[in-house]
């Protein structure tokens, strides 16, 4: 079947040589053992050539029966191919098409070990008075290959870029163990499994109904369960895939987190200020807002003595740096020093000692989101607000707003993240019903739930500016 695509140019071509010789005749290979390796599957993996044999100077054609079959089985079945008159004596395999010719002729033979084959060519002269003549048996030792996912990735909410399977993060091949794979990194918490396919969400991997160190093979919808591994804990973790074992691990290589509250204490923040423990990565905690003039510590209670904490371990300006714990922050022998009151941005990193205090930013997206807004109240369709290059902290919405109908105003809030619950953050109105000014506040949190209105009046193109250092929001129409 596959061999028959794998023969040379036929004498019936072009002009065939009449004069053969007496060349006797006999097979060749390129090798005379193949392992067949499924990384290599477009490279030429075997040869086979043989002489022409001999017409005996009758210048009559000759005609060539191909023959190969396991060794012992005296050629009575196997592969036998009429290749018919021609000068082209070759055969040639990619690593794929021996694999897939040898699993159609010989299904039984063992995969990933050598089995041997023996091969014969027999030519038959045109010509009555020349015998047939057989070549001397040739054997050659070849291992087809068992087919495996070669490329794996991990897709998720759990993974750095969630659901979209164009976008699914590879994992890492063992070239010497190619069932073998492996990924490290950061996974947030959610869910996670196996994408054998960029682009598409089949074949894929996924867990077993009882053991989480276990996983199935998913070749389509009704093959079995689309389950996913849950991932708890966020932190930089160590995946270890066997997909001829159908064994996976995941490995939280971060340890216990030190502390699980933190506060900024001191005279930049007169009140204790609790850092929120980022949902992505535990070891990180975060502040944005004002900060007063003067020193600071971390504290891990709302008390500037007698608690654990941090100082710096060196410079204590702005910027980044190093951090020390200590026993007890009432002993700090160094400080942060805040030079003027302002609105800072505040990153703490436990995995890498760190501290860092910079210019105020925010929010990095802002969505509009409503009855009044273009995408209305789906997450599908929510329409992104456009982040000022040169101040990170404006975000602008050029577009239509609209009223549910002549008597029905439309809605508006803007949500901080995507949370498809609506449990999320928002910037919400200031009261219910809220109009539209062109100097406007907000608050940011989920309940009350106030919006903003645009009544049927008053429906068009607007600007809407939000300023979310000085906490103001404008609508202004155009």
């Amino acid at each position: 079947m596959a061999i028959l695509a794998l023969v040379g140019t036929t004498g019936c071509e072009k002009e065939l040589e009449l004069d053969k010789g007496e060349t006797p005749l006999a097979v060749s290979f390129s090798a005379e053992s193949v392992e067949c390796d499924q990384r290599s599957d477009a490279q030429e993996a075997l040869q086979i050539t043989w002489t022409s044999g001999t017409n005996q100077g009758t210048g009559a054609a000759i005609s060539y029966l191909f023959e190969m079959d396991l060794k012992g089985n005296d050629f009575q079945g196997g592969i036998k191919y009429d290749i018919g008159k021609t000068d082209s004596r070759v055969i040639s395999f990619t690593h794929k098409e021996l694999t897939d010719t040898l699993m159609h002729y010989f299904p039984a033979i063992p995969l990933e070990q050598f089995s041997e084959f023996e091969v014969r060519v027999t030519a038959t002269v045109s010509s009555p008075s020349v015998p047939t003549q057989v070549s001397p048996v040739k054997v050659i030792k070849i291992a087809p290959y068992k087919w495996r996912v070669l490329n794996l990735y991990i897709i998720g909410d759990a993974t750095p870029n969630g659901w979209d399977n164009q976008l699914a993060t590879a994992m890492i091949r063992d070239y010497e163990n190619i069932s073998h794979f492996t990924w490290q990194g950061m996974l947030k918490t959610g869910e996670i499994k196996f994408n054998a396919q960029l682009g598409s969400w089949f074949p894929c991997y996924v867990r077993d109904n009882d053991d989480p160190t276990k996983m199935h093979y998913r070749e389509k919808e009704e093959d079995y369960p689309d389950n996913k591994w849950k991932i708890e804990t966020a932190g930089n973790y160590l995946i270890d895939v066997n997909l001829d074992k159908l064994t996976v691990s995941f490995t939280n290589l971060d340890g216990e987190v030190p502390f699980t509250t933190l506060y900024l204490v001191g005279e930049a923040a007169p009140t204790a200020i609790e850092l929120e423990q980022s949902s992505e990565d535990p070891f990180v905690f975060t502040y944005n807002g004002t900060l007063a003039a003067g020193n600071m510590l971390i504290s891990s209670t709302t008390a500037t003595s007698g608690c654990a904490g941090y100082q710096p371990s060196g410079d204590n300006g702005l910027g980044t740096t190093g951090i020390l714990l200590i026993d007890d922050i009432g002993l700090a022998s160094n400080q942060w020093n805040i030079p003027s009151a302002n609105k800072y941005s505040v990153e703490l990193n436990l995995r890498e000692n760190r501290l860092e205090i910079g210019n105020y930013v925010g929010y990095e997206h802002i969505w509009i989101m409503g009855s009044a807004a273009p995408g209305g109240w789906s997450w599908d369709n929510i329409t992104e607000m456009q982040r000022d290059a040169s101040n990170p902290n404006v975000f602008t919405y050029e577009g239509p707003l609209k009223a549910e109908s002549a008597t029905t105003p439309g809605e508006l809030k803007f949500p901080l993240e995507i949370d498809r619950s609506f449990g999320g953050d928002f910037i919400l109105a200031p009261q219910a019903n809220c109009p539209m000014s062109a100097n406007g506040t907000y608050f940011i949190g989920n309940q009350p739930d106030n919006k903003w209105i645009v009544p049927e009046s008053e429906a068009g193109n607007y600007r809407i500016t939000i300023d979310v250092e000085n906490e103001t929001i404008s609508f202004v129409k155009l």
